[in-house]
């Protein structure tokens, strides 16, 4: 129990930063040939899931990320039918992607086959989201299944892990390309792009790399509010291939129709996300 000295666990986000909270049981810890997986019990978050030391996702607040990188860009594409998500082991995109009833495919390609074993075990409230008839859960690498796509996708969605490792390859710009040619016309990308406190490079690596794909003016960051993630702010690229931004588009009727319950994505937070502080203004410019 090395790794969690006294069951207390901290994600350091710098050498003298980080983020502290005290485990009531450790459920599962297992080493697949990409990375370490462990899925703990805590007092405050419920049941979070690690992969090499660092979280995934928090059973509290979860739903943040989860909602904001699906409903977002799929309520501003124009009627889609067919979504692509790269990544996204633990289920949870896809949970939210199969509220939209109207889809007719969902295709989630993950690289781990461990990560979804144990989501589907121990956290079933994200891992719930396989279950659904039309997401064909496919396990390889989520780069070269989207080299030789053309024109297959409305909304593709790259739900990765951090940039290193298993995921560095999702933040590239001849992956995006890739992605690009994915899409119909009128397609959306939307990444995970880290934040803008203790990873700005790593944004911004994402987001030059979107723009080489898609043109300077049809990438975007839009952000949102996650406690258990570095600096609790979240940042999402979003490119488009052609058509007004996605802030200004948005499927009132379609939103109103599937009459969905959800804790954090809604039609102001759709606009909203979009507004950005001055600080990440200047950092977008250089």
């Amino acid at each position: 129990m090395a790794y969690f000295p006294e069951f207390w666990f901290t994600e350091k986000y710098t050498g003298t930063c980080g983020f502290t909270f005290k485990i009531k049981r450790v459920l599962s810890t297992e080493q697949s040939p990409l990375q370490r997986l462990d899925i703990l019990e805590t007092y405050d978050f419920g049941r979070v899931m690690l992969l090499d030391g660092l979280v995934m996702f928090t059973e509290r607040d979860e739903f943040v990320y989860h909602e904001m990188i699906a409903h977002l860009p799929l309520f501003a594409a124009s009627d889609p039918k067919d979504v692509l998500i790269i990544g996204g082991g633990d289920g949870g995109t896809a949970r939210e992607v199969s509220k939209h009833i109207y889809l007719n495919s969902i295709t989630n390609v993950e690289i781990d086959e461990v990560v979804v074993k144990n989501s589907k075990k121990y956290t079933p409230f994200v891992g719930c989201g396989f279950d659904n008839e039309k997401v064909n859960l496919i396990i390889g690498d989520g780069i070269e299944f989207v080299k030789d796509k053309k024109g297959l996708y409305n909304v593709v969605i790259i739900d990765s892990t951090d940039p290193f490792g298993p995921a560095e390859g999702l933040f590239n710009s001849e992956f995006y390309g890739n992605v690009r040619d994915a899409l119909r016309d009128g397609g959306i990308v939307v990444a995970q792009a880290e934040n803008t406190y203790y990873d700005k490079r790593w944004m911004m690596r994402s987001v030059n790399n979107m723009k080489k794909a898609f043109g300077k003016n049809n990438v975007a960051i839009y952000q949102a509010a996650i406690p258990t993630y570095p600096s609790g702010t979240w940042v999402f690229a979003i490119g488009w291939k052609s058509g007004e931004h996605p802030r200004d588009r948005f499927d009132e009727e379609r939103f109103n129709k599937l009459n969905l319950k959800l804790k954090y994505y809604n039609p102001e937070i759709h606009k909203a996300a979009f507004a950005l502080p001055s600080y990440v203004e200047e950092i977008l410019k250089g």
